[in-house]
């Protein structure tokens, strides 16, 4: 089984503002505009099963005495759950039970809980933009399977769980950025922009694309991670042709600002250092991982702005080679390639 996790309070009239605008925000990139597809009469076969209620609506003992039933009926999650999710182990083990009574009785778990009740308790305005980004994505690969959803608690654990058939969304991880439980977990500032309500369908569906098209490593270096996440981030743009590129990328719109006014200092000083071509690991993870902001430049800067450089450089390949189509695009790893053949010059 291939799975692959991501990353480890707002009112509900805000959180659906929030989620609303997100959706009519029009990107400005025109790579965005020429992706704009019509998927109304694609029908695929998708469902949401709601693993956090089964587990956490009833009293804890209730619960208890339902397992078997819950495993029978979902024996594949259960099994990833259990095992890999909240590691608790096999039902049949003499403290299974006791370990999950200790984990659903949580006091903070079962808060969180009822907090995500606020955003989730209607999960439908987040299911219908997830689905039609994986109509899209059906649109353009045909013979790839299409997951069930599935939400639950994780116990503040993981984001995005992807299996084989199975998209896990973790409810917890997606309380909103003035969420009190991530003030006590010390969760920093800058990574709750992923853990807004309305970031969950994009977070999810950049989860799975990231299981279906994983990193080649067999070139190491700066450009190579550049590039993956660029077209990582194209997929969003195909998949969402009408979101802004905020919501994408999960920045606010001031970091979408300083990054269009800064690409092309950033871009020259990429070159002038001449680290493009540099496996160095802790030059990777400050151009492309999260952090407060992008070291060397400046604290107004956000974090990973090496993957938005390689989004820009996969859009202007994308732009100048009209005959590539998106499936090839992901089928190739050759990132220097991309570099090359993207005639990029902020």
């Amino acid at each position: 089984m291939r799975i692959i996790n991501t990353h480890r309070i707002l009112h509900a009239k805000r959180s659906s503002f929030w989620l609303l605008f997100a959706t009519i925000l029009m990107s400005v990139s025109c790579s965005t505009n020429n992706l704009k597809i019509d998927v109304s009469d694609i029908e695929i076969d998708q469902k949401v099963v709601r693993f956090d209620s089964m587990l956490f609506a009833s009293h804890p003992d209730t619960v208890l005495k339902n397992v078997p039933t819950i495993i029978n009926r979902y024996p594949e999650f259960s099994a990833l759950y259990f095992h890999r999710i909240i590691e608790i182990g096999d039902p049949s083990r003499r403290a299974f039970y006791d370990m999950l009574s200790l984990f659903l009785s949580d006091y903070d778990l079962q808060m969180a809980y009822l907090k995500s009740q606020d955003h989730y308790r209607n999960f439908s305005p987040y299911f219908d933009i997830i689905h039609k980004g994986f109509k899209h994505y059906h649109y353009y690969f045909p013979d790839l399977d299409i997951p069930d959803i599935y939400l639950m608690m994780t116990g503040f654990n993981q984001s995005v769980v992807a299996a084989e058939g199975i998209l896990g969304i973790g409810v917890d991880k997606f309380l909103g950025e003035d969420a009190r439980f991530y003030d006590q977990l010390q969760i920093s500032k800058y990574l709750r922009r992923r853990m807004m309500p309305q970031a969950l369908p994009y977070e999810s569906m950049k989860g799975w694309t990231m299981t279906e098209f994983q990193f080649n490593d067999s070139v190491n270096n700066l450009i190579a991670h550049m590039v993956y996440h660029g077209k990582i981030l194209y997929l969003m743009d195909a998949f969402f042709p009408e979101a802004h590129d905020s919501i994408k990328i999960a920045w606010s719109g001031k970091d979408v600002s300083w990054s269009k006014k800064s690409e092309s200092e950033v871009w020259s000083y990429m070159i002038d250092k001449k680290i493009l071509f540099d496996n160095n690991r802790m030059l990777i993870k400050r151009l492309v991982k999260d952090a407060p902001f992008t070291a060397p430049f400046s604290r107004q800067s956000p974090g990973r702005v090496g993957q938005w450089i390689g989004w820009q450089i996969v859009r202007s390949y994308m732009e100048n080679n009209a005959d590539i189509t998106i499936p090839e695009l992901m089928s190739n790893d050759d990132y220097q390639a991309i570099l090359l053949g993207s005639g990029y010059n902020p």
